[in-house]
């Protein structure tokens, strides 16, 4: 199969583990990886003397641009990776943006212990509601990783698939 993965990191644990699960998924299948930080970037108002939107704009490039330095460093024996700062009022426009714009197959996020500011889902589950692709945690996509390895083994080491 080709296709494409998606992977979103960010600058936490659980955001760390993404690059590389996605990375091994992309790998098995013959995907395509895109990498992809976001800055979550507010409105500037025309004719307002108020420089903090354009303050916070740049500080969130800044850091999306380091979180893609950092992932470069950590995939640098993987070739064919496409890196990509998005920048959008949130992070599952930017995502949802960027997996239409590549007709991706699956996009890989960070796992949540629990919802954040009160939200009453997860990243996954809100990105789940709104694109066509399938959207896996990094955990789910080692877990896939490791079910689909046994799967094979159990396969090899049964006496329908030796020949005599």
């Amino acid at each position: 199969m080709s296709g494409h993965v998606l992977a979103f990191v960010e600058d936490t644990p659980r955001g760390r583990e993404v690059p590389s699960a996605a990375d091994r998924l992309a790998a098995k299948v013959g995907a395509t990886l895109t990498v992809v930080a976001v800055a979550v970037i507010e409105r500037e108002q025309l004719h307002c003397c108020d420089i903090r939107s354009g303050t916070w704009n740049r500080v969130q490039r800044e850091l999306a641009a380091e979180q893609l330095r950092d992932t470069q460093a950590q995939l640098a024996s993987s070739p064919g990776i496409s890196f990509v700062v998005s920048e959008a009022d949130s992070v599952e426009a930017a995502l949802a943006r960027e997996a239409a714009a590549r007709a991706c197959d699956v996009i890989v996020v960070p796992d949540q212990a629990h919802p954040l500011l009160g939200r009453r889902s997860t990243l996954a589950a809100r990105l789940r509601r709104r694109v066509g692709c399938d959207v896996l945690t990094a955990r789910e996509a080692t877990a896939r990783e490791a079910y689909d390895r046994s799967n094979r083994l159990q396969d090899a080491e049964s006496p329908s698939s030796r020949r005599c």
